[in-house]
């Protein structure tokens, strides 16, 4: 059995966010610590932060699990009472899934009850398990678990960045006299975590999450026709 630890998924949605979460402490190091210029150092550092990377989506889960379950974007679009795909296509897909499985039988006469939204949901675990290897449809799940990923992290980015904003203008105040022999690095290290900063709260939004929920919903959806 071929192993992946590293698989695509892993590295663009889970350890791609979790690198942009931590971020803001190595760069201050490196900026403002001559001594974590060498090689060693440096690698030790790097070391612990991509262990840390491994754990980070299960501290993650860990806390969402304590949290009201995410919508279920592609379910959604799939109910009767939602307008975002085309009428007579949504019929065509309803049509399509109840060819394609007994327990999809209620997709010939939709109705707007719990019964038929518990089936979109069915549906769409179906649609998941049958479209693994759809190129499409796992490129857009990559988005979509990555920017979720960055939106499970947001409060705690904006954290760190903080943090570390914070000690470089304090350290830096402590060891130089005045603004002017303060080194061009460090002020670096402080717009680099302010960067950070900002991306975490104007980057990575509800708006973003749910755009990139949609797509992948609506490419899973379209992937009815290509299931035989």
């Amino acid at each position: 059995m071929k192993l992946e630890l590293l698989d695509v998924y892993n590295v663009r949605a889970r350890m791609s966010a979790s690198i942009l979460l931590l971020a803001p402490i190595p760069i201050t190091f490196f900026f403002l610590f001559e001594e974590v210029h060498t090689f060693g150092t440096s690698s030790i550092i790097l070391l612990v932060l991509l262990t840390l990377t491994n754990y980070i989506p299960i501290l993650q889960r860990t806390i969402n699990s304590r949290r009201p379950s995410g919508i279920n974007y592609a379910a959604r679009l799939l109910e009767v009472n939602d307008n975002t795909l085309d009428t007579e296509l949504k019929m065509r897909y309803y049509a399509k899934l109840s060819e394609l499985d007994k327990s999809f039988e209620c997709f010939k006469k939709p109705e707007d009850t719990p019964k038929f939204k518990c089936a979109c949901e069915s549906a769409v675990a179906y649609l998941r398990n049958k479209t693994r290897n759809n190129h499409l449809v796992q490129e857009e799940n990559i988005n979509f678990g990555f920017c979720k990923n960055l939106f499970a992290g947001k409060v705690a980015g904006i954290i760190i960045s903080v943090l570390c904003a914070a000690f470089t203008g304090v350290f830096s105040m402590l060891k130089y006299r005045s603004f002017s022999e303060i080194p061009t690095q460090n002020y670096l290290a402080f717009a680099t975590d302010g960067l950070m900063l900002l991306f975490w709260v104007f980057f990575v939004t509800n708006k973003a999450l749910e755009q990139t929920g949609i797509a992948y919903a609506k490419t899973l959806i379209s992937s009815i026709d290509t299931i035989n």
